[in-house]
């Protein structure tokens, strides 16, 4: 691209784009929708309000909400106006919200709602530092007992907007046409899987090297639809974000992450963007609702998968399909195809996985029934992405191929190394990890261990702090374990571990609505969730399911003991990141009974 910095780039596109719709959105229950001159009206209003608080160019502004569409238009205020967006999750806590405020030093903090700010507390030391809290619910009015003059409203900042771009007329333009590609963007804390957050430091080049290699490797136009439904506090949610724009798609924004159903059916996107989590819970959903169907609906699912499976080897060795597997083709997609697409829209001609190892099997499994899921890799240090399989050229089991103009090679001891414009600049406030983390030629230490094929393709094994070793000396990457395991769909997730012992065990949460329909074919009924965890038949399906996935792994690598719980990993108990990794460390913690238990007794033998 040609643009100069993103704030050049949205206010471009915004010119091209006019009175098309930008963003679909729920507002008390209707679905409401943005133009592109509506976004850019707001944008600016709230952009001139920043600057009529002197909210400099370089100054940190955070932004602590779940997604909504103020989070996007207040995204673009801060890029136009050269502030720097630091983004929190909605699911953090207090603490951790004080924590990032102090150490990013903001100036502004844009919180949800008056409920999220009284949790806070406006007397909180790092709080009572800022300039101004901005509430942005329309239906939240500051609280009264707030320091005076500190919490005001979005629509009060608007007002101060416009009354300051009638006296400075043409300030926001300026402002905005002043960045250049090297000024910084934006501060993305990292999600702490295994220690305490780091601020990314990125600048306008990152992403805009990182838009147009995307671009290269995914093909999409402006007559895309997709659903915006991981954080935006994200870098994987936040690229999404920038894309929008840079491609001019039409973006739905999901209600929440427990809506994504229903809103795929309203939005109907033609893209999505997700995590593996979403594309676990379908197959494990259509999967189910096969085995517990009649014998003819079962029977017609087996022959529309094979009939599938046949065409997905046609397809990746690039052989002609013949003439009956075609005609078999149409017969499946009438039956079955075609109601797996309508769950997810009906429209849907483009996936994209990442943030997390995909199951192949699952891959696999969508590409049968004519869904095909691209699998990509990054980190927040490398401006999200560094590799993604292609349409045109796809390896299931591989996070694909380098984007054009980054590098990537294995390092002695297995870690993958990426070189690049997509590293960031360094961890703010932090010059000692940074050092730590991008060696003197620039490659910077992923912390995954993986290996890349003879034709580029790159497969993560694991991370490397994650890595078990045996206490026989057995180096095992528990997620392609996990992942193993997952596939079946009475599972809903796995944790390995066996760190110093002499074999592996895995926590296991299930799939609780399936296990009732099973329990009802088995004549079981289940009157709680620690019932079902502890019942001898579930036990014993659970131990031979597991016992069957052994078969295909080495001896060391199975799993010998294992522990049922009662209720699933939770992104509030800040047992899973907000884009759905379990946090191993907090998980090992919780449950350090039940592991010494199997440690110590063995737990159910395999």
């Amino acid at each position: 691209m040609s643009y100069r910095s993103l704030a050049e780039m949205f206010l471009s596109q915004v010119l091209r784009y006019g009175d098309r719709v930008l963003y679909r959105f729920a507002r008390d229950g209707q679905w409401e929708s943005y133009t592109w001159n509506e976004a850019r009206r707001r944008v600016r209003e709230i952009g001139l309000g920043l600057l009529a608080l002197n909210v400099e160019k370089g100054q940190r502004v955070a932004i602590f909400s779940a997604n909504r569409v103020e989070w996007s238009l207040i995204d673009w205020a801060n890029i136009c106006t050269g502030a720097l967006t630091v983004p929190i999750y909605a699911s953090s806590a207090p603490a951790q919200v004080s924590d990032l405020v102090a150490h990013s030093g903001a100036a502004l903090l844009f919180v949800e709602s008056t409920d999220r700010l009284a949790k806070l507390g406006v007397r909180n030391s790092a709080i009572s530092q800022l300039k101004k809290i901005v509430v942005i619910d329309p239906a939240g009015a500051p609280s009264p007992s707030a320091v005076e003059g500190q919490v005001i409203s979005l629509t009060a900042l608007q007002e101060l907007g416009r009354r300051h771009g009638e006296a400075h007329e043409d300030r926001f333009e300026r402002v905005a046409g002043s960045l250049s590609p090297d000024d910084d963007l934006t501060i993305i804390y990292t999600s702490g899987t295994t220690g305490e957050p780091k601020g990314v430091l990125t600048s306008h080049r990152h992403y805009l090297f990182m838009i147009d290699a995307v671009n290269s490797a995914l093909d999409s136009t402006d007559q895309d639809v997709n659903l915006q439904f991981l954080p935006l506090a994200h870098s994987f949610g936040r690229l999404e974000h920038f894309m929008v724009v840079a491609k001019g798609y039409t973006c739905g924004l999901a209600r929440s992450m427990e809506t994504i159903a229903k809103d795929l059916l309203v939005i109907q996107p033609t893209l999505l963007f997700s995590v593996p989590r979403i594309y676990e819970n379908a197959y494990s959903r259509i999967r189910a609702r096969a085995a517990t169907s009649g014998r003819l609906k079962k029977e017609l699912f087996r022959f529309s998968l094979a009939v599938g499976k046949r065409l997905s080897v046609c397809q990746r060795e690039g052989e002609k399909i013949p003439l009956g597997l075609r005609l078999a083709r149409r017969i499946a997609h009438s039956l079955v195809y075609s109601k797996v697409h309508a769950a997810f829209g009906g429209r849907l001609r483009l996936a994209v996985s990442g943030g997390a190892p995909l199951a192949p099997e699952i891959a696999e499994f969508f590409h049968a029934l004519g869904i095909l899921v691209l699998e990509g890799y990054g980190l927040t240090e490398t401006s999200t992405v560094s590799h993604v399989n292609r349409a045109d050229r796809y390896r299931f089991g591989t996070v694909g191929l380098p984007l054009n103009g980054v590098e990537c090679r294995i390092g002695e001891d297995g870690e993958i190394l990426l070189r690049g414009p997509n590293i960031f600049k360094g961890y703010y406030g932090d010059p000692k990890s940074t050092e730590e983390a991008i060696n003197r030629e620039g490659w910077f230490h992923t912390g995954d261990i993986g290996e890349i094929d003879g034709e580029g393709f790159l497969r993560i094994t694991d991370r490397k702090k994650d890595l078990i070793v045996t206490s026989g000396g057995k180096k095992v990457a528990p997620q392609i374990i996990e992942n193993l395991l997952k596939s079946d769909p009475l599972f809903s997730q796995v944790m390995v571990i066996g760190d110093r012992q002499r074999h592996l065990m895995a926590l296991i949460t299930l799939n609780q609505e399936q296990i009732r329909e099973w329990g009802k074919v088995a004549g079981i009924e289940f009157r709680s969730a620690e019932e079902m965890a502890s019942h001898p038949r579930v036990q014993a399906m659970v131990r031979e399911r597991i016992r069957q996935r052994n078969k295909t792994l080495a001896p060391f690598e199975a799993v010998r003991s294992f522990r049922i719980l009662p209720r699933e990993f939770s992104v509030e108990r800040g047992e899973l990141t907000p884009t759905l990794k379990v946090r191993r460390q907090i998980v090992t913690e919780r449950y350090r009974d039940l592991i010494e238990d199997m440690t110590r007794r063995g737990g159910p033998e395999l």
